[in-house]
């Protein structure tokens, strides 16, 4: 080794701790002051964490939420805390990260690793209230244990490594999935360090039974860190496995035919392997290498092969889920199977940057089956190409992939990034030395520059806002705090009422979703709530005026105030002794509710309805329903409304002559979701109906000009 080099190895500690802490003040100087920038998510997690208790989160991630509940005392300023908070554990990974790598190369380059493994685009992700950053955290604290705590007794290791994992399962429920892939590096890890002369004779077996005990040891502890910690957290919510949100989700996909999924996974999984080989070709061509060299395996130094088979099996875990949730959801939309969630496995790239750099110093190891490593590097530079060429009919987003869209495939930015990736391969497969430092001192960089650039364009738009953002400050301003949950949005995107909520701040702060330029119709107005918080060109009804405006919003203020006499949620039984006796037309209770199966449902009340009627209804439409209007009759008087995606509110009328115990309500198009190949689901879906009050017509709802009373 040249005497340069031991100095250097020597400083490579202090050095990268003053780099992390001028990454960490630059990690701060670009998020701080940006407005949001991830919908529904940023909003629902903000509104889990601080304005829920916990038990009532529809995502089981109690531990992520209880901690950055903290941000609350930051008052409107929540943002940046949460913000400081992921930097904080973006950088906080960095240690362990340069530990792994200090176990396959010199502390120097160990150093210089650690940090791209940082500057990766992922790091977007610290600027934005998601579990992301520390989901990164958490699973560098698995992997340095499970890479560099080899002289650990095998069920510490195991228990340590299951701790860790259920601890993860808390941050995103998504750990689970690990669970697989720990259990077999624990097998594979074992039989790595187990004599090779005599793996299949009876006193050579240990390795086996160490790791199947191992393998239960880690699920065990898995379970009981996720279970325990999670009920001392949140309670009895916390007992189920994956939250009413995953819990759902998997259950309306149950039913799906392994062909549906096998087709979609295919399209999807083929984008998934052409953006690994674009964005990683050297460490992606030694994966395949390994996998069919056997003599290049026996050749790796322990602690490489032990990194390899670790990143093969998170790598594969991580993206196979990722592939079959994409395929389960393939009939939603048309374009659903073509997007490329990189963010729900690109965590584990550190793991990759680490074995491309490995490589520096493994070049003979890694060099001992020519043919073979030809091979594998035609076949990654046959997916490089075909990445130029095929990535451009899928669906890239900065959020869904910030890598990946970073490259930009369909620039010349794409055509560099391949030409640099094919050098690499080349310099790889023709036996060079100057492969592993073309791929980590060219090609890597390269990759990173342009995803810091990207980032930083990205940002810039959060920085500037939009009108939602606007209104919604402005909207929480001007109302007083006890009236902010009366405060309804109208908007014609969803995600736009949800960046104006976020401001807002109170989590029953309700959501109007209209077409683009749609007039606010007089049933729209809530007859609970005291303000509509527009945005965008919808015209107000008659009698209404804005008693605060800016770009792109406008304030108004109701009389509202009417309470209902009686109310039923329809989550909750229906039969004697309740508002509504009896019902037609709808299916079974559902956590939020119940759909409709028919064309028509008849709600049955328990007392006559009053002359002057009014209904308030909260529901949501399905399928074409959503472009339809529904019709409500009460005797001979009837009434129309409309009703979105979303969950709404809708306000009816209708004059009675007193003696009526009944409501119809005509659904325009019954529609099964099997039959739009959806989910297995053969009801006749219509209306869903969350909520129905009745009550008495007040007086017509004015306009206050007095902006608090």
């Amino acid at each position: 080794m040249p005497a340069s080099r031991p100095a250097l190895d020597r400083h490579a500690g202090p050095l990268l701790a003053l780099a992390l802490c001028i990454l960490f003040a630059w990690l701060l100087q670009r998020s701080l002051g940006l407005y949001p920038g991830i919908f529904a998510d940023e909003w629902y997690y903000s509104k889990m964490a601080r304005l829920m208790p916990l038990g009532e989160a529809i995502v089981p991630s109690y531990l992520y939420l209880w901690l950055f509940g903290f941000t609350s005392s930051c008052g409107t300023g929540f943002l940046d805390c949460v913000r400081i908070g992921n930097a904080l554990l973006l950088v906080g990974a960095a240690p362990f990260l340069y530990l792994i790598a200090c176990r396959v190369m010199r502390p120097a380059l160990a150093a210089v690793v650690t940090l791209m493994c940082l500057l990766a685009p992922f790091n977007l992700f610290s600027a934005m209230f998601m579990p992301e950053t520390a989901y990164y955290f958490g699973f560098a604290v698995l992997s340095w244990l499970l890479l560099t705590r080899v002289h650990w007794h095998p069920a510490a290791l195991a228990a340590g490594a299951g701790l860790v994992l259920g601890m993860m399962s808390l941050v995103k429920v998504h750990a689970l999935f690990l669970l697989p892939a720990v259990s077999l590096f624990l097998i594979g890890a074992g039989w790595l360090q187990a004599p090779r002369t005599r793996w299949l004779q009876a006193p050579g077996t240990r390795w086996l039974r160490d790791g199947l005990a191992g393998t239960l040891l880690a699920v065990g502890a898995a379970f009981a860190v996720k279970l325990g910690l999670g009920y001392l957290l949140a309670g009895e919510p916390a007992l189920g496995i994956l939250g009413s949100f995953y819990g759902h989700t998997a259950s309306a996909n149950a039913g799906k035919s392994l062909a549906t999924l096998a087709s979609a996974a295919f399209i999807n999984g083929r984008g998934h392997l052409m953006a690994l080989a674009l964005l990683l070709p050297l460490p992606m061509a030694i994966l395949l290498l390994l996998a069919i060299g056997r003599r290049t395996r026996q050749a790796l130094p322990p602690a490489l092969a032990r990194l390899a088979l670790y990143a093969f099996l998170m790598l594969g875990a991580t993206a196979g889920v990722t592939v079959m949730f994409t395929a389960s959801l393939a009939g939603i939309t048309p374009l659903e199977v073509l997007r490329l969630h990189l963010r729900y496995y690109s965590f584990t790239f550190p793991l990759l940057f680490i074995l491309g750099a490995a490589a520096v110093d493994a070049h003979a190891a890694l060099g001992s089956e020519r043919r073979l490593r030809l091979v594998a590097a035609l076949l990654v530079g046959s997916a490089v190409v075909a990445a130029k060429l095929l990535l451009p009919l899928y669906v890239i987003t900065d959020i869904d992939g910030p890598e990946l869209a970073a490259v930009g495939v369909t620039r010349w930015t794409g055509w560099a990034i391949v030409a640099l990736d094919l050098l690499v391969l080349g310099a790889w497969a023709a036996g060079s030395r100057l492969a592993a430092p073309l791929f980590l001192f060219l090609a890597l960089p390269a990759m990173l520059a342009l995803g810091i650039h990207a980032t930083s364009h990205y940002f810039e738009r959060l920085r500037a806002g939009w009108p939602a953002d606007r209104g919604g400050i402005a909207a929480r301003d001007h109302v007083p705090r006890d009236e902010r949950k009366l405060i309804t949005v109208v908007s014609d995107s969803v995600m736009d009422a949800m960046r104006a909520q976020l401001h807002i701040d109170d989590k029953d702060s309700g959501m109007l979703v209209l077409a683009d330029g749609a007039p606010i119709e007089p049933y729209h107005l809530p007859a609970r709530r005291r303000w509509l918080l527009v945005m965008g060109e919808h015209a107000l009804p008659e009698g209404l005026a804005p008693v605060l405006q800016g770009d792109g919003f406008r304030l108004v203020r109701l009389a509202g105030g009417f309470q209902p006499v009686a109310s039923a949620r329809l989550s909750g039984p229906i039969g004697p002794g309740q508002l509504l006796e009896r019902a037609e037309g709808l299916s079974k209770p559902e956590p939020w509710g119940r759909w409709s199966d028919a064309g028509q449902v008849v709600l049955h009340f328990d007392r006559p309805l009053p002359k002057r009627l009014v209904v308030l209804l909260t529901g949501l439409a399905y399928a074409d329903n959503t472009t339809l209007p529904f019709t409500m009759r009460a005797g001979d008087a009837q009434s129309s409304f409309r009703l979105g995606g979303s969950e709404q509110e809708v306000t009816l009328r209708l004059d009675t002559d007193g003696a009526q115990r009944s409501l119809t309500i005509e659904v325009p198009r019954p529609t099964a979701p099997s039959s739009l190949g959806q989910w297995a689901d053969d009801r006749l879906l219509g209306i869903g109906i969350a909520e129905i009050a009745i009550g008495a017509n007040p007086d017509d709802m004015t306009t206050s000009t007095d902006s608090k009373q």
